[in-house]
């Protein structure tokens, strides 16, 4: 028998949706839900005490799960925060819950099963889930504060303190194991003067459609990072000068083929780009000041070109 049921549990201040409580056990006569012991729900919060990753509560809180009933997977989901992740092998028998926490929206769950869930399993989920939502809650808050710390909150680009991290670890990385790595330092050529035409607010949409620009020519493991001001760093992962230089003229390709009015006030904006490859043995202050000098010929050179 499948069974599509809305209900509403409220539990503490958590609020459980479940949308669909698929194949449910029939039974004869109404039974007496038992509420979980206190040493299973410690246990849980055991579990979660800690644990700041999102993908890591899902799966603790799966494993407790399936030591208490037969529970083959469970799928977490977050529409906002662009979050889809499962744990285990999905089966027939579904229950369908929307996580919510003093009316804060904190996901969907779907926890299945290789057998028919019975009313106690349902209420069971129920329960364990009014201790998931406080340690989902701070670890989404956890991760969107990470983002914000580390992301330009313009462009949607990383900022200059990912940079600072992950531009050690790359040519760190691209040095030990001999892989190629180049780097792009890009320049809106006078964005001062178009500041000052259109103004700040409409200098900011500018460069937002610049980042965009970029972003959407590269590959996706290419990484992106606002340097500060009108200037964006790209690192180019097993990328040597030519891939480089083909990835920069993309950049250009792409700017060039927009219309003047996919941009703010119609002005369409152009770009200098300087371009290095990582030397064997060479730090990486060499390595950004290389591409900074390739930028600064570029200027030189008329703007809107690569060096």
């Amino acid at each position: 028998m499948t069974m599509n049921s809305e209900k509403v549990a409220s539990l503490k201040t958590a609020s459980l949706t479940s949308k669909t409580a698929t194949a449910r056990q029939p039974h004869s006569q109404e039974r007496v839900l038992q509420k979980l012991n206190e040493s299973s729900l410690l246990q849980l919060h055991q579990l979660l005490q800690g644990k700041l990753d999102v993908t890591i509560l899902v799966t603790q809180y799966h494993s407790w799960l399936n030591s208490i009933q037969r529970a083959d997977s469970v799928e977490y989901t977050h529409r906002d925060d662009n979050l889809s992740l499962s744990v285990g092998d999905q089966k027939q028998h579904k229950a369908h819950y929307t996580l919510r926490l003093e009316e804060n929206y904190l996901g969907t769950i779907i926890i299945s099963s290789q057998k028919r869930f019975t009313d106690q399993d349902l209420f069971d989920h129920e329960q364990s889930m009014a201790v998931l939502v406080h340690y989902l809650k701070v670890a989404i808050s956890f991760r969107t504060i990470e983002r914000t710390a580390l992301h330009d909150s313009l462009t949607g680009v990383m900022n200059r303190a990912s940079l600072d991290n992950l531009l050690p670890m790359e040519t760190h990385r691209a040095q030990r194991y001999h892989c190629d790595l180049s780097i792009m330092i890009i320049d809106v050529d006078h964005f001062k003067l178009i500041n000052d035409s259109i103004g700040h607010l409409g200098g900011d949409k500018i460069l937002c459609r610049v980042a965009s620009i970029i972003t959407q020519s590269l590959r996706s493991s290419d990484l992106t990072f606002r340097f500060g001001g009108d200037e964006f760093i790209v690192l180019l992962p097993n990328t040597n000068l030519k891939g480089a230089h083909t990835a920069a003229a993309s950049i250009l390709a792409s700017l060039g083929s927009e219309g003047a009015g996919s941009f703010e006030h119609a002005i369409k904006p152009q770009l200098s780009i300087g371009v290095a490859a990582l030397r064997r043995g060479e730090s990486q202050e060499d390595f950004l000041r290389r591409a900074d000098n390739a930028l600064y010929n570029a200027k030189a050179n008329g703007r809107n070109c690569i060096c």
